[in-house]
């Protein structure tokens, strides 16, 4: 077998055994020779395999304390979206659309499964968005959070997984819209989808997101914020969500 062929195979076997949970998050791997023995392979080869890994965020190195598997993360999804969205021709207004179907089908579900403690965070969210003496970074972060918030109360985790990458993405139109329009627009729409969220109305939920991501939208093309988003993923934190 070529030495290609040996590492995919070994970055195979490596991958499923992460995937599958017999190597458990945050496990240290064994040394490079025992390991390698292991898997009845060369170290040449493990090492590549192991670079392989690392590329996709299933395993860290660490000079000193060997390499160990990765907490899942949703950080190289993010960087996979900046890339394929770098080399295309997607714009911010195509980004919102796939959001707009996204989210308020998020909105309907969480208005079935939200808990009572996610309606205290929603609240708070609501709070920093309410507060004109906070800044408009603060007012794009709690924005933010309000809409993680709500993929977390679905209870489906790949719902977390899928927005993280496009919020990230979107933060620049998110900081251009509340900027020209105002903050008291976003409060407003959040509001009406919080008051749904909270009856436990899921058809009333859906329709208050698509009415605010469909402003979102308008807003977008009226102030022609039609570039592309930035390449690299933001660096504004959602705590609900993999980062």
């Amino acid at each position: 077998m070529a030495v290609v062929d040996r590492v995919s195979e070994l970055t195979r076997r490596l991958e499923e055994a992460i995937l599958s949970g017999a190597l458990a998050p945050g496990s240290a791997l064994p040394a490079e020779r025992a390991l390698s023995e292991q898997m009845g392979v060369s170290r040449s080869v493990l090492r590549e395999a192991l670079g392989r890994l690392a590329s996709l965020g299933l395993v860290e190195s660490r000079h000193g304390s060997g390499t160990r598997v990765a907490t899942p993360s949703g950080k190289e999804i993010s960087v996979g979206y900046a890339r394929l969205i770098r080399n295309s021709t997607v714009r911010l207004q195509d980004l919102a659309v796939v959001r707009l179907a996204l989210e308020t089908s998020i909105a309907a579900h969480a208005a079935s499964a939200r808990t009572e403690q996610h309606l205290h965070r929603l609240e708070k969210t609501q709070r920093v968005l309410a507060n004109p003496r906070r800044s408009l970074d603060s007012h794009a972060r709690a924005d933010t959070e309000f809409h993680a918030i709500l993929a977390e109360a679905t209870g489906n985790p790949v719902f977390a997984i899928v927005l993280a990458p496009i919020h990230g993405l979107l933060v620049e139109s998110r900081l251009r819209t509340l900027g020209h329009y105002g903050v008291p627009v976003a409060l407003a729409h959040h509001a009406e989808i919080l008051a749904a969220v909270r009856a436990g109305d899921s058809a009333r939920a859906a329709a208050a997101m698509n009415r605010h991501l469909t402003t979102n939208i308008e807003h977008l093309q009226q102030i022609g914020a039609v570039q592309k988003p930035s390449p690299t993923p933001s660096s504004t934190p959602v705590s609900t969500v993999p980062s």
